[in-house]
């Protein structure tokens, strides 16, 4: 089907195309629509799939003209696209529709699309790479989570204080200290002050010794993760069977020879330096990215569609109703257009940087072959420990596929970015790093 265009462009992200079919092209889609519409009807005298189209066009005139209509305004308007090279980011409005079997068939189709960016100033940045400084203190504290977590238990014969490690057994009560069936815990591993249970819990223990037993009731808060027990009093009778107390070792060769790949304590800090220096580089070269991200956002303004910046807003919205929920909160209560007017301007931003990053691909023809996706998703597949086929479907199959390799192709483009500014290095104080 071939169709005559005419464009017209109302705003950078918006096309009004008028669009015509021929009218020997109208009779031949019409035709074989009628053709179609005959193998489906019934009508009395003719066998099914026996009706001529003469008498469908007769006796079925108004709805052959809708599915004429549902059929080819699509067809024409895909071709229409496909002419003129244009990227609808948005479903299209018909309008202004006229037709019949043996004239031409015209409408106009009303939407929003990707606009044409004439890129610039997206290579050769200046910008500053900041990295954050890794000092001895922060090495020092690095080994020392190292000597403290190779600490030994030993028990001791005295009141439990935080730090200590004890060993509790304890039965779920009701008020006549009745032990209630299943509600019982043995050889549970508690070391206090360290937030493994409500503080209440902990209360009830701390400075008890071994061999003690004591009757205590346990509120729970209403936002408790275990669903019975959230909001309630339970009542335990629990005893203190050990009191243990950290020993810690000496950081000397033997310890790291004991439990790491290296020899000697001069060599396992080095390490330390080595893998803080690299997350450290890595931290600034997340920065430098959106720093030089938001510098080809300035370079090239303009405003975004409509559409796109909407559809961030839903999600927005819908994200903030779902947390509501979760806090038991009536989602209705929220306040959506303030939500939606307090958070427009990010949302527009946001749509601008995914289009640029979009035009830099285009343009350095920086794409994701299917093989890497694969790659991608094998590794997350044996990190979950699961068939990368049912990864797939449980995240959301065909989408999810679009989003993972939008993700791995954006992070091309950045590094693109990266490789083609114009960077100098800078060591700055790990807490001082501007935006943070």
């Amino acid at each position: 089907m071939e169709v005559k265009v005419e464009v017209r462009e109302e705003e950078a992200w918006r096309r009004v195309l008028s669009i015509e079919v021929p009218a020997e092209d109208v009779a031949k889609e019409y035709e074989r629509v009628a053709r179609r519409m005959a193998k489906k009807v019934k009508i009395p005298g003719f066998r099914k799939g026996k009706v001529p189209t003469s008498v469908v066009r007769r006796s079925f005139k108004s709805e052959l003209d809708a599915e004429f209509l549902e059929t080819v305004v699509p067809k024409a308007f895909g071709q229409a696209i496909e002419q003129t090279g244009i990227d609808p980011v948005s479903k299209p409005k018909f309008e202004e529709v006229s037709f019949g079997e043996e004239r031409p068939f015209s409408f106009v189709a009303d939407f929003e699309c990707r606009p044409i960016l004439e890129l610039k100033d997206y290579r050769g940045i200046a910008a500053e790479k900041q990295v954050p400084e890794v000092s001895e203190e922060q090495i020092d504290r690095v080994l020392e989570d190292f000597r403290k977590s190779r600490a030994a238990l030993e028990e001791v014969d005295r009141a439990a204080i935080d730090g200590d490690v004890l060993l509790l057994d304890y039965q779920a009560v009701d008020r006549e200290d009745k032990p209630i069936p299943n509600r019982k815990v043995t050889d549970y591993s508690l070391e206090l002050g360290a937030g493994q249970v409500v503080d209440s819990f902990e209360e009830a223990v701390r400075g008890s010794e071994p061999g003690h037993v004591r009757t205590a009731e346990i509120p729970y808060p209403e936002d408790y993760p275990d669903e019975i027990l959230a909001g309630t009093t339970a009542r335990y009778r629990i005893k203190v069977r050990k009191v243990r107390e950290k020993r810690f070792p000496e950081l000397d060769d033997e310890l790291v020879a004991a439990h790491t790949d290296r020899k000697t304590v001069e060599e396992l800090r080095e390490r330390v330096r080595k893998e803080l220096e690299e997350q450290a580089d890595r931290a600034g070269v997340d920065r430098l990215e959106s720093v030089l991200l938001e510098k080809v956002v300035e370079a090239n303004p303009f405003e975004p569609p409509r559409s796109l910046v909407e559809a961030l807003l839903d999600e927005f919205v819908e994200r903030q109703s779902l947390e509501a929920a979760r806090r038991e909160e009536d989602p209705k209560s929220l306040d959506v257009e303030k939500l939606r007017s307090e958070n427009r301007e990010g949302a527009s931003r946001q749509v601008r940087r995914m289009l640029l990053l979009d035009a830099v691909a285009e343009r350095e023809k920086i794409e994701v072959p299917p093989q890497e996706i694969q790659d991608r998703v094998n590794q997350l597949a044996r990190l979950q420990r699961t068939p990368p086929a049912k990864l797939v479907s449980d995240l959301g199959g065909d989408r999810f596929l679009r989003n993972l390799r939008r993700e791995m192709r954006d992070k091309k483009v950045l590094a693109f970015l990266v490789e083609n500014a114009e960077i100098t290095r800078k060591i700055v104080p790990a807490r001082t790093t501007e935006g943070s």
